[in-house]
């Protein structure tokens, strides 16, 4: 008798510095998901296709990615991440697998995802923490960003801060539900983003605005005067680099 169908949830962690994105391409590019593909589906015994909370962008991070793939196979849930991590390179592995409700899709059934974006506030520069955080040379005032901060919170139309052209989905508008900044270590910051859903490099926009607030080149009050203008060539800023960005968990 044919195993039955089940559906498997992984929470998947990845240093996206060597990644070309989570989302495979096409054209032979190292992408989260082609690898990540290739191996479940060996481990498996058969072809699947992993549907991911979020498309994280070329240099990306993640510590809770979340995917979800359907499968006949016979390997245990509780065997699952350990064979997978045997195989998976150094810089992608697979945090935890579960067995996931019917109906359920990592993508439509997430109800918030919370970014992370870490800022070094070091004068010099660090041999560790610079891959995964953006280098603010200069002095940044936490209070004017945390102002600017607050203007970003509730339901507004974020087209001054999504990337230019593509295809942002029927609307504009997301639900940001939570913004703060803290301390992560002696000399880092961190910014923390819950949202209902994000546009394509809208939080790394949010993070070039408050640098350049903490900065002193903008008064926080910019940051809604952007936001007003609804049109991303209106933003004077550049998105922050993505290698400080963390997609850190998906709330379901």
């Amino acid at each position: 008798m044919d195993q039955a169908a089940r559906i498997l949830k992984l929470t998947v962690e990845y240093d996206g510095t060597d990644f070309f994105g989570y989302q495979s391409q096409g054209a032979g590019e190292r992408t989260v998901q082609s690898v990540l593909q290739e191996t479940v589906s060996k481990i498996v015994d058969h072809p699947v296709i992993l549907h991911a909370a979020g498309r994280t962008d070329t240099g990306v991070h993640a510590l809770g990615q979340i995917v979800s793939f359907q499968t006949t196979g016979k390997i245990p849930t509780q065997r699952l991440a350990i064979a997978l991590n045997s195989t998976l390179p150094r810089d992608l592995a697979v945090a935890r697998a579960e067995d996931a409700p019917e109906g359920f899709h990592a993508r439509f059934s997430a109800r918030s995802r919370t970014y992370g974006y870490l800022l070094s506030t070091r004068r010099t520069r660090s041999a560790v923490w610079g891959r995964y955080s953006l280098h603010c040379r200069r002095p940044l005032d936490r209070a004017a960003m945390r102002a600017a901060g607050a203007m970003f919170v509730g339901t507004h139309d974020f087209a001054a801060y999504a990337r230019g052209g593509g295809s942002p989905g029927p609307t504009t508008v997301r639900d940001l539900t939570h913004l703060s900044i803290r301390r992560f270590g002696d000399d880092r910051l961190l910014v923390i983003v819950t949202a209902s859903g994000f546009l394509r490099t809208m939080v790394r926009n949010i993070v070039g605005v408050l640098v350049a607030v903490g900065s002193g080149d903008l008064e926080p009050s910019a940051a809604r005067e952007i936001l007003d203008t609804k049109n991303r060539i209106e933003n004077p800023v550049a998105p922050a680099a993505p290698h400080g960005l963390f997609l850190m968990r998906v709330q379901y």
